[in-house]
């Protein structure tokens, strides 16, 4: 009798360890539906890999508006989408039968032979929008960093990532997206990533001009490279992190900037007219 009691003991433990835990609401399949697929990048962007520790209603929060603010993932894909047609397009990737078809934005109008991005006519009008939509983008990063982490390596519950749960899920507080300007017209990049984009975490597969530091994580995204913080307490171990990742990059980079305004990214690579 005993016995059977810590069977069924036994086997209820392993049904809760092998039951799905959303990673933004800390929700299980008991009480949250897991049905819909959670792209870590979104397919209109050429991504094909899920995490399935996403819920449906935190899935679904992402494609939604919010409090005037437009939705985290259509903000991720107008802006990348943006670069990542003028990467495929100067490798003959756009068009009719190609790659990617041609991209119409829905907030700007795309330029680039001037390397220009305005905002369409009727939401120039919109209270403080460049700064709405630049802070979705940011917090659209940050999904694809928590959620690609988790798929990768199943460590995103971990409490350290509370601080990313409450800005890309809740958005409080605000975290920062740093962006490495590039001093040479030269991408490494393999086009097939931009098929099937992804984020590395093994340091066999990463770059050799990234940084490895607790604090921070830099990657490539779309033609950009970029760093998010990775700590709550980054801000006390910046200066160290910057002196040593700049060294790193002196001489394929420029400089290194925080996003504040939505422009702020070159999401025109207009790097690679030069």
């Amino acid at each position: 009798m005993q016995r059977k009691l810590y069977r069924k003991v036994f086997e209820r433990e392993v049904e809760i360890k092998n039951m799905k835990t959303c990673i933004w609401c800390s929700k299980t399949e008991v009480k949250v539906p897991f049905i819909k697929e959670a792209h870590t990048i979104p397919q209109s962007l050429g991504g094909i890999f899920i995490c399935e520790n996403v819920c449906d209603a935190c899935n679904h929060y992402f494609g939604s508006y919010h409090d005037g603010y437009p939705p985290v993932e259509t903000i991720l894909k107008e802006a990348f989408n943006i670069s990542r047609m003028k990467f495929l397009h100067s490798n003959g990737q756009v068009g009719k039968n190609k790659l990617m078809p041609k991209f119409s934005s829905i907030y700007f109008n795309v330029n680039f032979s001037k390397h220009r991005i305005d905002l369409k006519p009727q939401f120039k009008l919109h209270k403080n929008f460049q700064e709405k939509i630049c802070r979705q983008l940011k917090r659209g990063i940050y999904k694809v960093y928590l959620e690609e982490l988790e798929r990768q390596t199943n460590s995103a519950h971990d409490q350290r990532y509370d601080f990313i749960r409450e800005f890309a899920r809740y958005n409080l507080n605000d975290l920062p997206v740093f962006y490495f300007n590039r001093r040479l017209g030269v991408i490494l990049m393999a086009k097939d990533y931009m098929q099937s984009p992804k984020l590395y975490f093994n340091p066999d597969e990463r770059l050799k001009y990234f940084s490895h530091n607790e604090c921070f994580y830099e990657f490539e995204l779309f033609g950009h490279a970029l760093s998010i913080a990775t700590s709550k307490n980054w801000r006390f171990h910046f200066n160290d992190y910057f002196k040593d990742s700049f060294k790193r990059k002196s001489e394929l980079f420029l400089n290194c900037k925080e996003i504040i305004h939505f422009n702020d990214f070159d999401l025109t690579l207009s790097i690679l007219d030069i």
